[in-house]
């Protein structure tokens, strides 16, 4: 009887130990299988997400299924052409931009991008423009901007170089520093901004107005970030109330588009801008004269 209680008892052990390791190996593969259909899940949703982006930039925002997978687009929106022209008595909105990284160039339009004569039509005429960049109290960030416009007879530019006044270069940079507050007057629109200034007011080294007296026209203005380690925002705002002439040219667009497969929803958003001149260009090697080999 001894000895038979002892089998039975190896067997009962046997049967569990068998049990647990078949109960793992059926857990693993479930969880392989489940991770397995999410990870498959996730691919079609971002694909739908983005043929729904490829739908609205040729101007189609309707909402697809796909028969072949199940996926779907469920949502798709366009902003439109931004910023919008105010009507005269408002001030235009800002336009703000995705976070840049360091030495990444941003550009923007003062001239009409439609125009087709040389130099082109000209948009903007307001002698001032407020610029916002950072919004990091610790990653402090300074900027180059790189004003191009017409003088009537050939394309000149022009240069700010702002630091936020907290910040500490070693070696110094004698930039222009700006005092930067993070405040109300550094939000104007949905990103705080922690530094803020407004080209042509007078204030700083030669900050002087904008070239705008006849025959000179603005065409853009380059905005690039220094000393930032992480990517930061960048915004700017046309001054006055006065409709056109106070605000500047519609120059991008914000597509979402949201893809959905089983229980897995991806969204997509693209910041479209407009006849962007290559970042090369910063770089690129001019001569008054004619160049040759």
């Amino acid at each position: 009887m001894s000895e038979r209680g002892q089998t039975i008892i190896i067997l009962i052990l046997i049967m569990t130990v068998s049990l647990s390791i078949g109960l793992s190996i059926v857990q693993k593969s479930l969880i392989d299988v489940s991770t397995s259909t999410k990870l498959e899940e996730t691919s079609r949703a971002f694909s739908a997400a983005e043929a729904g982006i490829e739908k609205a930039l040729n101007n189609d925002t309707s909402t697809q299924t796909f028969t072949d997978t199940g996926a779907q687009i469920t949502n798709i929106t366009d902003s439109g052409l931004l910023p919008p022209i105010s009507p005269s008595g408002d001030r235009q909105y800002a336009l703000e931009f995705p976070p840049v990284s360091k030495e990444e160039v941003t550009q923007i339009w003062f001239a009409d991008l439609d125009s087709t004569a040389t130099p082109l039509v000209e948009y903007y005429k307001q002698s001032t423009l407020d610029v916002y960049w950072g919004n990091s109290t610790s990653d402090k960030a300074a900027i180059e901007l790189t004003l191009i416009y017409w003088d009537g007879t050939e394309y000149k530019t022009r240069k700010w170089y702002l630091d936020h006044s907290a910040a500490s270069r070693n070696p110094t940079n004698s930039f222009d520093t700006v005092s930067c507050f993070g405040g109300a007057n550094e939000k104007p629109g949905t990103i705080q901004y922690q530094c803020s200034k407004r080209l042509g007011d007078g204030s700083g080294v030669g900050n002087t107005a904008l070239p705008v007296t006849a025959p000179n026209i603005l065409m853009l203005i380059r905005a690039r970030l220094l000393y930032n380690n992480g990517s930061q925002s960048l915004a700017v705002q046309a001054t006055g109330s006065c409709g056109k002439d106070c605000s500047l040219p519609p120059q991008a667009r914000i597509v979402t588009s949201t893809g959905v497969s089983g229980d897995t929803q991806r969204k997509i958003q693209v910041f479209q801008r407009f006849k962007e001149v290559p970042p090369y260009f910063d770089y690129a090697l001019f001569s008054i004269g004619e160049i040759s080999k």
